[in-house]
């Protein structure tokens, strides 16, 4: 039976986490937070497939959170949106342990793909660590 992805936004209050937030929320089970302190109890309370973090977001907290999803959940993905981008901005999200860059138009069509994407992509990743765990205990 399907289900519905279950996504966290990290927001700030800019038009652009609005209009994002309006596309995924017709789609997923979407939670929205606004700050780091949020982020803690939001990842203990749910298990999310995939994360939108606002590039915007509060400066440099971007990385920090970035960090804290590579120690906490590796195998989630980050999905980083911002009002302007292109190929150094893109390296630097990957480069910072993001999945992609998002950057507008925020469409159904350009967002929804990325997004399945990314789940599928932390579906990989979950089950190939598991395995390769599994397989080191039987050694």
């Amino acid at each position: 039976m399907f289900t519905q992805p279950k996504v966290l936004l990290i927001r700030s209050a800019d038009t652009e986490s609005k209009v994002l937030e309006g596309v995924l929320s017709e789609h997923v089970i979407l939670h929205t937070i606004r700050n780091l302190q949020d982020l803690e109890l939001a990842l203990g309370n749910v298990s999310y497939d995939a994360i939108f973090c606002g590039w915007s977001f509060h400066k440099g907290a971007r990385e920090a959170v970035l960090q804290m999803m590579r120690q906490r959940s590796p195998d989630l993905p980050v999905v980083v949106f911002c009002g302007t981008g292109g190929e150094q901005e893109w390296i630097e999200v990957l480069e910072a342990g993001g999945f992609d860059l998002l950057i507008p138009p925020y469409q159904k069509s350009t967002v929804l793909p990325v997004l399945a994407h990314a789940i599928v992509s932390g579906e990989a990743r979950r089950f190939h660590r598991e395995m390769s765990h599994s397989t080191a205990n039987t050694r």
